[in-house]
């Protein structure tokens, strides 16, 4: 992360996997979507997500130094995730009812805003009982019902912590102990309430003079609804908390539920390269094929946790997988796939970038070309080295095109126009290539990780779109 200003009216925030380490051991706060690669990979943003409270005292931090000091209350909005690697601009200004405000924002899109306004009226406390559920947070989340923590209330100690060294200018204005317990709420945010699957979505809060070591909590309402979470604290900062609690990730259909749609040697004797077959459409292709009494080869470019879970699932049914092995399509060739796999009746084209990028603009060039790169480049360099490795032997290739293609969600521009380019380049390698026979097919929307919020079907339901088209393709 860049080092604090000079000058703190304009800047930018870029936020590291370091930094995120760093934070999570000041705050406790060690939610997956902050620290582990490929656990958020299963979100939709795709990459771990920088805690909105880490953002929040960043934008403190820089703020101008006219900024009131005195009867303050703070409001924070995290209106679009942050990432890993992200470049926000910062900038400081007045909102519409002048209050000070403060705004990160990536591509033109606010991710946080933070308004200062003064605070004519108290927040009202909590009267906490004294048998008050005293929290430790762990290693792991919680993951409870929702409904079980509606009227609890809790106490959780303050971080241990010195937050001087890494927020000087902010401990200075604000004080070191309530610096803590500001962060102190992305923990149980991330580690209690919600929990697990939660998002911070804003908080209002103003300084009070309670206990310097513990927060103290009580979760006011949850709406199911929306998923959503209402949570009043009290202490050195007082004040309330909107969190969402977010779909877990999206899980595929079971051997068992798959063997019941179909036949166990519908698919017997061929062998499938599933590329990009450790989550998602992929893992259920290979997982469909392998009910079907095929044999299923997968590769992966970083999940290989999940990749030999599907292929322990596979071999624990009594159906035919190989080892998974690792296809970086961004910095490997096909060559010693291709030695070292088994030649495939099917090849299923399932590799992919993150598909859904929030961003202001209609248009982003270098998006474009990521999936360019993705989706016909690399398409393309298969089809070619599996046409020079033919040695007469035919194979099916099957690329996923997309009904987004006609009916765009927004943001998703670049990822149609590729997936189009790409359906033209197949035509024409179709009509090219002597031993390699590569088909295009628009796939309906379907529940995956990358497109979460996007549709509507998932487990089975994908298994039952799916299959009709699987049978097509090995009947020739």
């Amino acid at each position: 992360m860049n080092s604090p200003l000079a000058t703190p009216r304009a800047a930018t925030l870029t936020f590291s996997g370091a930094d995120q380490e760093r934070f999570a051991a000041l705050s406790g706060d060690r939610n997956p979507m902050h620290l582990d690669p490929i656990a958020a990979r299963r979100l939709l943003t795709g990459r771990q997500v920088v805690h909105g409270v880490h953002t929040l005292l960043c934008l403190l931090e820089r703020r101008p130094h006219d900024w009131p000091d005195a009867a303050w209350r703070l409001e924070a909005e995290f209106l679009n995730p942050l990432s890993v690697g992200d470049e926000a601009a910062v900038a400081f200004d007045h909102g519409e009812d002048g209050a000070p405000q403060a705004l990160a924002s990536v591509q033109g899109l606010v991710a946080c805003r933070v308004s200062l306004r003064g605070a004519p009226a108290p927040l009202p406390g909590l009267a906490i009982a004294a048998d008050a559920e005293v929290l430790q947070t762990g290693a792991h989340p919680l993951d409870r019902e929702p409904t079980a923590w509606v009227g609890r209330q809790q106490r959780l100690p303050l971080p241990a912590a010195d937050f001087a060294a890494d927020f000087p200018r902010a401990c200075a204005r604000l004080g070191e102990r309530r610096v803590a317990a500001m962060a102190l709420l992305s923990t149980y945010v991330g580690m209690a309430c919600p929990g697990l699957h939660s998002v911070f979505s804003s908080l209002t809060l103003e300084p009070a003079e309670g206990p310097s070591d513990v927060l103290r909590f009580e979760v006011k309402r949850y709406d199911a609804r929306f998923r959503l979470f209402v949570i009043a604290f009290d202490g050195l900062v007082r004040g309330d908390i909107k969190a969402f609690l977010r779909a877990p990730a999206q899980a595929q259909a079971s051997m068992a539920e798959l063997r019941a749609l179909l036949r166990p040697d519908e698919f017997a004797g061929a062998t499938h390269w599933i590329i990009g077959g450790s989550r998602g459409l992929g893992e259920l292709v290979a997982k469909l094929l392998a009910a079907g009494g095929g044999r299923a080869c997968l590769s992966y470019a970083s999940g290989a946790l999940d990749a030999e879970r599907v292929v322990q699932e596979i071999a624990a049914a009594g159906a035919p997988a190989a080892t998974p092995r690792r296809l970086d399509l961004l910095t490997e060739g096909f060559d010693e796939w291709l030695r070292a796999t088994p030649w495939p009746d099917a090849v299923w084209y399932f590799a992919t970038p993150r598909i859904y990028r929030k961003r202001a603009q209609v248009f982003d060039a270098a998006l474009f070309d990521e999936f360019v790169h993705f989706y016909v480049r690399r398409f393309e360099a298969l089809c070619q080295a599996l046409e020079a490795a033919a040695d007469g032997r035919t194979v099916r290739v099957f690329y996923p095109s997309t009904v987004f293609i006609d009916e765009r969600p927004k943001g998703m521009t670049e990822y149609a126009m590729a997936k189009a380019a790409a359906e033209v380049l197949i035509a024409d390698l179709a009509r090219t290539l002597r031993w390699v026979k590569p088909v295009a097919h628009r796939l309906p929307r379907l529940a995956t990780d990358q497109t979460a919020g996007l549709s509507a079907a998932g487990g089975s339901s994908n298994a039952q779109a799916l299959l009709p088209l699987l049978r097509e393709l090995m009947a020739g």
